[in-house]
């Protein structure tokens, strides 16, 4: 099955002032990246979430490409360092 216009959605769980948050948004609005935001401040839970999403990832921002989790901001520079970050998120 394909997503109705064959791209996965790059979802970015974030809270208002997480820095990193902010850097990893920038980043992918730089690279032409379009994503979602979802904000997690009022979460009762916001690690296990994350966690679940992401095994072992407590933190945010947790950046998604449809079903699987890329990571936080360090994951997202590293793809950026590579030259493969709109390759790897934008399909």
């Amino acid at each position: 099955m394909t997503h109705h216009d064959d791209k996965p959605t790059v979802t970015v769980y974030r809270t208002r002032s997480c820095p990193f948050c902010i850097a990893a948004e920038q980043l992918l609005r730089d690279r032409g990246v379009p994503f979602e935001e979802v904000y997690l401040d009022d979460h009762p839970n916001r690690r296990a979430f994350t966690a679940q999403l992401k095994p072992g990832h407590y933190t945010v921002p947790l950046v998604m490409r449809g079903d699987e989790a890329v990571g936080g901001f360090d994951d997202l520079r590293a793809l950026d360092v590579r030259g493969c970050l709109k390759a790897e998120l934008a399909g």
